[in-house]
């Protein structure tokens, strides 16, 4: 009994034009922002829960970046202290601690915002991603 299949050739050109909006098309760029959002906004909550803040300049310095494409393909966002826009300067001194002669333990903000943020960013962008493949 022979077996008759059609409509793979749109299959093919369907999953072809998926794949081509999640590489190239903006609800990556959408599921990335939205994703970076509750990691932002512990890091900020983190940096600002110590009662020694002098300035606030760490905390006014946390910020998402924009959506960058790699060299190896694919799409990256950064969440944190960016120091090429003249961000807090001793972030990583806070985060991992310093010696020196006047050393200081470290207070960290970013580590610990990721990990309890984590599971929601990434709900949050598997389900723009979900909506982005069933347009």
């Amino acid at each position: 009994m022979p077996l008759e299949m059609q409509g793979a050739d749109d299959l093919r050109d369907d999953l072809t034009n998926m794949a081509a909006n999640l590489e190239f098309g903006a609800g990556v760029n959408r599921a990335l922002e939205a994703g970076a959002v509750p990691i932002e906004q512990q890091m900020i909550a983190n940096a600002a829960s110590d009662p020694k803040i002098i300035t606030g300049a760490l905390h006014d310095s946390i910020h998402t970046g924009k959506v960058k494409k790699r060299r190896m393909g694919g799409k990256a966002i950064t969440i944190g202290v960016h120091h090429k826009e003249k961000g807090a300067y001793y972030a990583n001194a806070v985060e991992a601690g310093h010696g020196g002669p006047a050393p200081a333990p470290a207070h960290p903000f970013v580590r610990p915002a990721f990990d309890t943020r984590v599971d929601e960013a990434y709900n949050i962008m598997k389900g723009i991603l979900r909506d982005e493949l069933f347009k």
